[in-house]
């Protein structure tokens, strides 16, 4: 007697395989550390503790209320959000290219579930970070949550659409894969994680206010602290580069994604 199985739209089976391949990315990326989960507060922590040690005293003075050290974590914490999708989606097909030549899987969806955990992860960790600070003393401002919410999710969606050319492209030339490194080190110097923006000479900052990260590093502390002041930043920009770049991600992965199967 044929056993008939039950077939799903295609939809709902891309639901499935990203979900499993969610899950198994949460069991790769925590299960290799005996720390697991909490690599993902220490990482961070330990980035700000030691840059707040070194330029504390420094630019400590210039972000008025604000203390540094949480300073540091908002400008840390969107730029995770934007190189994370990026990094992940550069081995996103080289670490589950056994799983392709099953036919529900496709391409795209490694991509989709690594870009997913790379939110959800860093939007947790800062959740934790904001209760601690609020445990600590810290006033932080919860009125403009939506808009803080749409500040990491246009940051992602940029990353998003950065990790799509940059996994299509690092598939076919894999010289990029080294190039790439070299490429994201000067966003921590040019995306206001380190400095305000407003105490850039208005001839510089209008340079780094071209950089869309530096609109939503700004904003999500505007959001957080009302009365912090920067220079004139905006969410449209950042919205309209993350369209583009996200489009014109998809479109790569589209005209690759029998290449990228064939691997």
């Amino acid at each position: 007697m044929l056993i008939r199985i039950k077939e799903h739209s295609p939809w709902k089976t891309q639901v499935f395989v990203t979900k499993a391949l969610f899950k198994r990315e949460i069991v790769t990326r925590f299960g290799k550390y005996k720390l697991g989960a909490l690599w993902l507060v220490l990482d961070p922590l330990v980035s700000v503790l030691v840059i707040g040690l070194l330029l504390g005293p420094l630019l400590g003075r210039s972000t008025g209320d604000v203390p540094y050290a949480f300073f540091l974590l908002c400008g840390f914490m969107q730029l995770k959000l934007f190189t994370g999708p990026l990094n992940s989606g550069i081995s996103a097909v080289k670490s589950n290219q056994g799983l392709l030549i099953f036919r529900q899987v496709k391409a795209l969806d490694p991509f989709i579930a690594r870009f997913v955990f790379e939110f959800i992860t860093t939007l947790l960790a800062f959740t934790f970070f904001c209760i601690a600070g609020a445990w600590f003393g810290i006033q932080l401002s919860a009125d403009k949550l939506g808009t803080l919410f749409i500040c990491f999710l246009l940051t992602w969606l940029m990353g998003c659409g950065f990790g799509l050319v940059l996994g299509v492209s690092c598939t076919k030339f894999k010289e990029l894969e080294k190039v790439q490194a070299y490429i994201q080190r000067p966003l921590l110097f040019v995306s206001c994680v380190l400095y305000p923006s407003i105490t850039l000479p208005p001839e510089q900052a209008k340079y780094i206010l071209y950089n869309p990260l530096s609109h939503t590093v700004e904003y999500t502390r505007v959001c957080l602290f009302p009365n912090y002041k920067t220079a004139e930043i905006n969410l449209y920009f950042p919205a309209a580069v993350a369209l583009i770049v996200l489009a014109f991600g998809l479109m790569t992965y589209r005209n690759n994604r029998h290449f990228l199967s064939q691997r």
